[in-house]
């Protein structure tokens, strides 16, 4: 019998959204691994049966090349160095079990600075060369949040032969930047970063982010954007999954990896399969007038245009949400710092 799982492969391309190489293990092979600094923190801070780090080794190898590093350079602290190290050899555990990219996101705290955000994926690509020098440069990516600067890093950072992804994504007026700026992926979060943050809190928006999930794909499709794909994220449940069938990269938690694997087709129940990427592509939605003008800001280089459409996106709840991930996210990356700074002092 056909497993959701299977049914989601057949449809799209389904990516593993862990660090945890045993998931990855037992639900894969997958296409491609995403990761960000939440999910680095939560495996890095797990604990075996008596009661150690699981990968404490793994904490003292990158820091020590870290400390290593960190005399070489003056861009990043030895903190950030090492958190990077964590997150890329965490990644590198998980290789074996996908076919296609690793991705591994940018420190929070640089997104609204193009230059620091440049230099940090030139140096989180060239950790994955010297971590493992076998591994070919066209297995890794770079999420990167979607602001006005990150989105302009990802335009230089493509012309240098660098994978990227524009993440924290809300609305088609980031979606079109990164586009222009040539990134592989754009990856529009179905939730708000907060529900996975705040237990019992639920996205008002949320069917509208599905809907705009299918818009961003139908984009690419009308004006023939062959070199950016949708990698739809932050998921909840199932049904959110199984609607967005069809969308041509998914990437899905352990949870509703487990879920999906132990459902049968046969018997579902739950929402229609592909249901939003037919609705947007068969039954209208399509604001051709708003596409235009934001194309228009695009063309012409007006940062701050493009800046004043993006504010009013989504009524400005665009706008809220990538703040609030991006609060989120620098939040866990001190949380990171912090792990390092007391694996300096326990000597690990």
């Amino acid at each position: 019998m056909t497993s959701l799982l299977d049914e989601l492969r057949g449809l799209s391309s389904v990516a593993c959204d862990t660090l945890d190489a045993e998931v990855a293990s037992r639900f894969g092979p997958f296409v491609d691994c995403t990761s960000n600094q939440a999910i680095a923190y939560n495996e890095l801070s797990r604990l075996d049966s008596d009661g150690k780090l699981v990968y404490q080794q793994l904490i003292h190898e990158s820091i020590e090349v870290a400390h290593w590093m960190f005399a070489k350079q003056s861009d990043a602290t030895l903190e950030e160095l090492a958190v990077e190290l964590m997150m890329v050899n965490l990644a590198l555990l998980i290789a074996p079990h996908i076919t296609g990219r690793l991705h591994i996101q940018t420190n929070p705290k640089l997104a609204y600075s193009t230059a620091k955000t440049i230099k940090n994926a030139e140096r989180v690509h060239s950790h994955f060369t010297h971590l493992s020098p076998s591994l070919s440069p066209s297995r890794i990516c770079i999420k990167i949040p979607s602001t006005h600067e990150g989105l302009l890093a990802c335009r230089h950072l493509e012309a240098k032969g660098i994978t990227t992804l524009a993440t924290t994504l809300f609305s088609l007026e980031q979606a079109i930047l990164a586009s222009a700026s040539s990134c592989r992926y754009v990856a529009p979060y179905v939730n708000e970063l907060k529900v996975h943050f705040e237990q019992g809190y639920v996205d008002p928006d949320r069917d509208n982010s599905l809907f705009l999930c299918g818009v961003i794909q139908e984009y690419f499709r009308r004006r023939g954007v062959g070199r950016t794909e949708v990698m739809a994220a932050s998921f909840v449940t199932v049904e959110e999954v199984m609607q967005l069938a069809g969308v041509r990269n998914l990437t899905v938690s352990p949870a509703l990896l487990e879920v999906l694997a132990g459902t049968k087709v046969e018997g579902w129940t739950g929402a229609t399969v592909g249901m939003v990427g037919r609705w947007v592509g068969g039954e209208g939605g399509w604001d051709e007038g708003r596409v235009r003008e934001v194309e228009r800001v695009v063309r012409e280089g007006m940062r701050g245009g493009w800046r004043m459409a993006f504010m009013r996106a989504e009524g400005g709840r665009a706008e809220g949400k990538l703040v609030q991930a991006l609060n989120l996210f620098v939040e866990v990356q001190e949380g990171l710092e912090e792990v390092v700074r007391r694996g300096v002092k326990q000597g690990l």
